[in-house]
């Protein structure tokens, strides 16, 4: 289970670092935007890891730390398997891919990470402990 996290977050940072020196231009040609997209989605794989260690944080039992393990892992699994129902494979899409996919897998990370701030603003009775 630690293999996909890790595999998840190497992934992430090898898409960010796929952006030329100066990626402020993000609309010059594909590879830029794919560099581009490839930050957007580090950047929001970070803040994503800070929310899921922020909840594991304050979790008081191993059960509920397993709990949430679990449902990262498989949040994953569904995030990477929906972008590619949505984007298709790299073979059927051409160079254009790579930030389709990017823009995908962001978006749906950004989700989970509202999905995940909301665990840690909520400290009362009724939320995840």
């Amino acid at each position: 289970m630690r293999y996909v996290f890790a595999m998840v977050m190497t992934l992430g940072m090898g898409l960010a670092t796929l952006q030329p020196a100066m990626a402020d231009d993000c609309d010059a040609d594909q590879a830029s935007m794919n560099a581009c997209a490839g930050r957007d989605l580090a950047n929001a794989d970070a803040d994503l890891n800070r929310q899921y260690q922020a909840q594991m944080a304050y979790l008081t039992t191993p059960a509920r730390k397993q709990a949430l393990k679990n449902a990262q892992i498989k949040w994953i699994a569904f995030r990477d398997a929906d972008c590619l129902y949505q984007v298709g494979k790299p073979e059927d899409s051409g160079s254009i891919w790579p930030l389709l996919h990017a823009q995908c897998m962001a978006a749906l990370t950004l989700q989970r990470v509202e999905q995940l701030k909301a665990y840690v603003a909520c400290r009362q009775e009724g939320c995840p402990d």
